[in-house]
């Protein structure tokens, strides 16, 4: 059977660097196919995606995916850690899945790896030393970092371990940069799931949050977004590659007044049932949300040394779309993904598809409209059909893609 390679990722939209990742995995692996698990109108930063779902496969497609699925929205907005869990749970439940790729700043895989260990077996040192960064009201990640690099030297001085000795500024970059941190906890859940998933990690080129496009070098992802919304179609289509011309897309601001309206309306006993949201915040978000008009205006209201952007935003969007922390328990893994689309002439693919251990929905209509999470995927599809100023029912609308169809 041929190797098949499973990348999580987002694509909003595809750009030449993901076009990088597929070229490296055909040169380690020429006969792998690629499998594509892919977030849907929401985006892990929460934000909903600036292009349809629909739009985002097909283009991936067309740069050689074999086979698109749907994280479902309640992993795809979530934290680094549950978000990794969620996606590496999806590739491995598949049952083909041989190898996960996936971008990084680090070539030194084995420091990845020694991180990730220590993430999931944490020592009493690095127990101790998270909360105590964390009582000091520093945000998780970087508490999270601290913690490691103390745990890491103690580890050393007291001879606990025999691996060659951390640098403890090497360690600290390593977990500041936001791809080293997805590569730990994809590595996490391998570890956690027991799977047999073979890694081919890519080392990323180029300022993958750059403010604007290099036309000589790989893009960023927010760079060619940028470039799309002040209409400079050239550039954002240099970046990607092919035409983003009529593309279906969902401009960033347009939920901002259901959101500050539906906070404004939230009890406070609501607002304590959505996720991460603890230790008083329930109240700061109530009171933001009545003096905001805009989503920035919320997030700049509610930003303390404790609170990173990222999980504020992710916060807002729980909100919006109704997600509460006793449904993400009640979740750990994805027990479905939806077909988005696939390669006709993989017809091996599909027909692995049919044999793997996890369902696969190739039609909308075949989901349990009756299931929570379920339920929540199409209320992400409808918020964001809202957006972009389409009729309800876009999930369901929404057959599989094809390359050239």
């Amino acid at each position: 059977m041929r190797p098949t390679v499973g990348i999580v990722c987002e694509y909003d939209p595809f750009h030449r660097g993901h076009a990088r990742q597929f070229a490296l995995v055909r040169e380690a692996l020429p006969e792998a196919r690629i499998v594509c698990a892919m977030s849907g109108c929401f985006t892990q930063r929460g934000m909903p995606a600036l292009f349809a779902p629909a739009f985002r496969a097909q283009a991936a497609l067309r740069a050689g995916a074999s086979l698109v699925l749907e994280l479902p929205c309640a992993f795809a907005v979530r934290e680094a850690e549950n978000f990794a869990l969620g996606a590496v749970g999806l590739l491995d439940s598949l049952g083909f899945v041989t190898h996960l790729s996936f971008g990084c700043e680090t070539a030194n895989l084995p420091l990845l790896t020694r991180i990730a260990t220590l993430l999931e077996e944490p020592a009493p040192a690095y127990t101790a030393a998270l909360k105590a960064a964390l009582a000091e009201g520093r945000p998780f990640a970087q508490a999270q970092a601290l913690a490691a690099v103390e745990a890491f030297a103690q580890a050393q001085a007291s001879a606990e371990t025999d691996a060659h000795p951390l640098d403890a500024d090497d360690l600290a970059q390593t977990l500041r940069t936001p791809n080293n941190i997805l590569a730990i906890c994809y590595l996490r859940a391998l570890r956690r799931l027991r799977s047999p998933i073979l890694l081919l990690p890519v080392v990323r080129e180029g300022a993958y949050h750059a403010a604007t496009l290099d036309a000589e070098g790989y893009p960023s992802a927010s760079a060619t977004r940028a470039a799309y919304l002040r209409g400079d179609l050239p550039a954002a289509e240099a970046a990607c590659g092919y035409s983003l011309a009529g593309a279906l897309h969902h401009p960033p601001t347009a939920l901002d007044p259901a959101l500050i309206d539906l906070l404004r309306r939230m009890p406070p006993e609501a607002l304590r049932a959505l996720p991460d949201c603890s230790e008083g915040l329930e109240n700061r978000l109530q009171r933001a949300a009545r003096q905001a008009a805009t989503r920035r205006e919320l997030l700049a209201a509610l930003k303390t040394r404790r609170y990173a952007y990222a999980r504020l935003n992710r916060l807002a969007t729980h909100a919006l779309l109704g997600v509460t922390a006793q449904l993400l328990r009640d979740y750990p893994l994805p027990p479905y993904a939806r077909l988005l689309g696939f390669d006709p002439a993989d017809r091996e693919a599909l027909a692995l598809l049919k044999q793997g251990g996890l369902p696969v929905l190739a039609k909308a209509a075949h989901g349990d409209a009756q299931n929570p999470l379920y339920a929540l995927d199409a209320r992400a599809y409808d918020l964001w059909a809202l957006g972009a100023g389409l009729p309800a029912g876009l999930m369901y609308r929404q057959a599989p893609v094809q390359p050239n169809g």
